[in-house]
């Protein structure tokens, strides 16, 4: 029971990554708080996972602060923050061709969301003096995205919050811990839309682009939520404890490269 009596909240709570996220907590022992905009997703994961829902837009600070402080006088504290909610935009316009609209949409919703959650759960963790705050980025943080400007951008933006917010959870003694992750090529629906958007541009078929995708991964496969969310259970666990502001991919090795090839 490796987050026994611990409390968690959860964005983007019936995601891929989110809800299976939101079952390994719970059955390691922790009071599971879910948020997304899914209403019917949410409650029927708080009901499957024994825990609770709460309808939250990320990029609706007061709606930050009122979640906040239901939790906090709900359950009596926060332990864990994981922060999964995120969108990729429109992979298909050049970065010269990105509209304002979407540029703003995929920062508010990505960083933005990503800060007012840190900034929110920060102050009830550093009167604890302990917590944990995971926040996922992306493999994309390390690349250039030339047709992804504003979800590279956005994720980039997530790696260094991770690293500013470890600083902050460390003041005056405290031991917030605060990392960010960076998936690869996982099964998700996010992942899936990005393979049929490539698809749609090359004109190609989407099983050829998975391919193409797949073998620039030394693994050789996607991944699964499963794999993300082990890594997110041992970084909300006290096994981590030591373990703040760094950056944690796990890509399958897609980030490597031989240097004699």
């Amino acid at each position: 029971m490796r987050a026994q009596n611990k409390v968690a909240i959860i964005t983007g709570g019936t995601g891929g990554i989110g809800s299976e996220t939101a079952r390994l907590l719970a059955r390691e022992g922790a009071t599971v708080v879910i948020t997304d905009l899914d209403e019917v997703g949410g409650k029927t994961l708080a009901d499957e996972v024994g825990g609770a829902f709460y309808r939250l837009n990320v990029t609706d600070h007061a709606a930050w602060e009122t979640l906040v402080d239901d939790v906090v006088k709900r359950y009596g504290g926060i332990d864990i923050l994981v922060q999964c909610a995120g969108i990729e935009g429109d992979l298909k316009v050049d970065v010269l061709d990105t509209s304002p609209d979407l540029w703003e949409r995929v920062i508010a919703i990505n960083l933005t969301g990503t800060f007012y959650g840190c900034k929110a759960v920060m102050p009830a963790m550093l009167a604890k003096k302990s917590g944990s705050i995971i926040l996922l980025s992306s493999i994309v943080s390390y690349m250039a995205a030339m047709s992804a400007a504003p979800y590279g951008v956005s994720k980039a933006g997530v790696q260094h919050l991770a690293k500013t917010m470890a600083l902050v959870g460390a003041r005056n003694g405290a031991k917030v811990r605060v990392n960010s992750i960076h998936p690869g090529l996982i099964k998700t629906r996010m992942t899936d839309n990005i393979i049929k958007e490539l698809a749609d541009v090359g004109e190609i078929s989407e099983e050829q682009v998975e391919a193409s995708m797949v073998g620039e991964v030394p693994f050789g496969e996607r991944g699964t939520p499963s794999d993300i969310a082990s890594l997110i259970l041992y970084l909300a666990s006290d096994e981590s404890r030591y373990m703040t502001g760094s950056d944690v991919k796990i890509d399958g090795g897609w980030l490597i490269k031989d240097a004699t090839s």
